[in-house]
C-alpha cells in the first residue's frame, strides 16, 4: 500500500549519490528526442498548416471517427469528436514556441507562427468579440455568452508565448483586445470575480463560481505578458492582475485547510474529492500566488504562495516500494533503485493515488521553483519524479507524454512548460547559464527574462534574419543567476 510522506521532509530519501538532478543537457535531449517527434509529425501540423487537429492517436495518426483508436475510444472523449477546439490549437502554438525557445529550431517557430496566423484570421469572433471556443461540423459552436472564461484564456496561451518570443505588434494588439473583452464581459460585480459563463448552456451554468475562471487567466497570459507590454496597457493589466489574484485568495483559498477550492458555489463542490480540488490545481494556484506576489511586490502573497507550495508538495508526495514501481520503470532505472526502501512519487489528491501527466508536471514545476528558492529542499523528490517522468510518462517510440496524448484537453502545453521550467531550474541548481532563443526586431531594446523568472544577462547574440518573419532576427540570450 502506498505510504504518504506528508510528514516527511521531501529531501529525506536519497535515490543515490550517483543520480543527481538531470542536467540541462538531459533536459534538451528530452525535448529533442522525447517530445519533439510527436509534435513535428506531418499529422500534427494541420490542414492548412496551423489548423492543428484536436484529436490524434498515440502513434500520431489522425482520428478516424468511424474506427477510433483505443486510447480515444472512450465515452468522455468520443462525445467531443465532432468538435474542433480553439484552446487546443493555442496550446500547440505554445508547445512549438517552447521548442524554439530551448533549441533554436526555426521549423518549430514557423509552425508557431502558422498557428498564430490561423487563430487570428479564422477563430476570432469578429461580431461579438473574444474567441470561438470550438467549431462543430465546421461552424462556430455556442452563443458567445455560453463560452467559458477558461476557454477564452486558453485560446490565447499560445499567443502570449509567441509574443514573449517575438514582441509582435499584431499579436500584442490581439492580446490587449482579448484581455479587455474578458475583463469587461465576464467581470461580475455581484460576486466580485470572473464569471464561468455569462449565459447557461452546454451543461455549464452562470451560477458556477470556478477557480479556473480566475486562475487560468493568470497562468495563460497575464503573468507572462504584463511586464512586457507598453504603457498604458501594462498598468491596466497590472491592476486587473492584482484584483484577480486578491479575489482568488479571498474567495477560493481556505486558511483552515491550506488549499484552494476548485469551486465555491455550493458546499459540495468544496469537498476534497470534488472536481478541481486536486493537488494539481492547488499547487498551480500557490505557484501563481508566489510569482504574482513577487512581481507586484506583495510580500504576504509571496509568503503564502511559498508556504502553500511546500505544504502541498509534502501532501502530494508518497512512497511506493520498488516492486510496486517496477511496471512503470525501465530496467536500467529500476536496477538503480531496486534496493531502496521506497521510491517517491506524486499523487493527485487526498483520496486519490491516480495522477495525470499535467498534475505531475505542475507538482514538479513548483518543486523546481522551491529548489531554486531553497537549494536542496526538494532535490531528492525531484531526483525521483523527474527521472520517473522521463522514463514512465514519455513515449520513447513516437514521442510525447501520457495516453491519450492529444484530445480536447490534452496537448503539448504542460509537457513543454515542464521542460522549460525544468531546464531553467536545473541550470540554476548547477550554477550554469541557461541559453534561450528569441526572434526579435534588431531595434528591440525592451525586457528580456527567462519565462517567469529573474536572471542576469551574460550575453546577447544576434543571428540570422528569419525568413518569413518580417525582419525578425534570431537572438540568443545566455542568462545566469536564475532565480524565482
Amino acid at each position: 500500500m502506498a505510504q504518504s510522506v506528508s510528514e516527511k521532509n521531501l529531501s529525506g530519501v536519497s535515490p543515490s549519490e550517483s543520480s543527481p538532478l538531470p542536467t540541462g543537457e538531459r533536459w534538451l535531449e528530452h525535448v529533442e528526442n522525447g517530445l519533439r517527434p510527436f509534435w513535428i509529425m506531418d499529422t500534427a501540423k494541420g490542414t492548412p498548416i496551423g489548423n492543428f487537429p484536436t484529436f490524434r492517436c498515440d502513434n500520431g495518426a489522425l482520428l478516424n471517427i468511424d474506427a477510433p483508436c483505443n486510447e480515444l475510444n472512450q465515452d468522455w472523449i468520443r462525445s467531443h469528436f465532432s468538435r474542433d477546439y480553439t484552446r487546443m490549437k493555442s496550446r500547440q502554438i505554445y508547445a512549438y514556441g517552447v521548442l524554439y525557445h530551448l533549441t533554436g529550431d526555426v521549423e518549430a517557430l514557423k509552425l508557431a507562427k502558422a498557428g498564430v496566423d490561423y487563430l487570428l484570421h479564422t477563430l476570432r469572433d469578429q461580431q461579438n468579440g473574444g474567441m470561438i471556443s470550438f467549431r462543430e461540423n465546421g461552424k462556430p459552436g455556442l452563443n458567445w455568452q455560453q463560452r467559458t472564461s477558461q476557454d477564452q484564456a486558453y485560446a490565447i496561451v499560445g499567443l502570449a508565448f509567441y509574443y514573449y518570443l517575438t514582441r509582435d505588434p499584431v499579436v500584442e494588439q490581439a492580446l490587449i483586445e482579448q484581455q479587455q473583452f474578458i475583463f469587461s464581459q465576464y467581470r461580475d460585480n455581484a460576486t466580485n470575480q470572473l464569471l464561468w459563463v455569462i449565459e447557461d448552456g452546454d451543461e455549464q451554468y452562470r451560477k458556477q463560481q470556478e477557480l479556473v475562471a480566475q486562475l487560468d487567466q493568470i497562468n495563460a497570459y497575464l503573468l507572462l505578458v504584463t511586464p512586457l507590454l507598453p504603457e498604458p496597457a501594462r498598468q491596466k493589466w497590472r491592476q486587473d492582475l492584482y484584483w484577480l489574484t486578491e479575489q482568488m485568495l479571498v474567495q477560493y483559498h481556505s486558511e483552515d485547510e491550506q488549499r484552494f477550492y476548485g469551486a465555491i458555489h455550493h458546499k459540495a463542490v468544496k469537498m476534497a474529492n470534488a472536481r478541481h480540488n486536486d493537488y494539481g490545481h492547488t499547487i498551480k494556484a500557490y505557484w501563481m500566488t508566489y510569482l504574482v506576489g513577487r512581481y507586484l511586490q506583495q510580500p504576504d502573497w509571496e509568503q503564502l504562495g511559498r508556504k502553500g507550495m511546500a505544504l502541498t508538495l509534502q501532501r502530494a508526495a508518497y512512497g511506493m516500494s520498488p516492486p510496486q514501481m517496477k511496471p512503470y520503470l525501465s530496467e536500467q532505472l529500476y536496477s538503480q533503485w531496486q534496493t531502496l526502501p521506497e521510491i517517491l512519487s506524486w499523487r493527485s489528491g487526498q483520496y486519490n493515488w491516480y495522477i495525470s501527466s499535467w498534475q505531475w508536471a505542475e507538482l514538479d514545476q513548483a518543486a523546481v521553483t522551491l529548489n531554486m528558492l531553497e537549494p536542496g529542499s526538494t532535490s531528492q523528490q525531484l531526483n525521483f519524479t523527474l527521472n520517473t517522468y522521463f522514463d514512465a510518462w514519455v513515449d520513447h517510440q513516437y514521442g510525447g507524454v501520457g495516453s491519450p496524448k492529444q484530445f480536447h484537453w490534452g496537448n503539448g502545453y504542460h509537457q513543454f512548460e515542464h521542460a522549460l521550467v525544468g531546464y531553467l531550474g536545473t541550470q540554476a541548481a548547477y550554477e550554469k547559464p541557461a541559453r534561450l532563443y528569441y526572434a526579435l526586431s534588431p531595434k528591440y531594446e525592451g525586457t528580456l527574462q527567462p519565462y517567469y523568472y529573474k536572471a542576469d544577462i551574460v550575453r546577447v547574440s544576434q543571428g540570422k534574419t528569419l525568413a518569413g518573419f518580417e525582419g525578425l532576427q534570431e537572438v540568443t540570450v545566455d542568462f545566469e543567476h536564475i532565480r524565482p
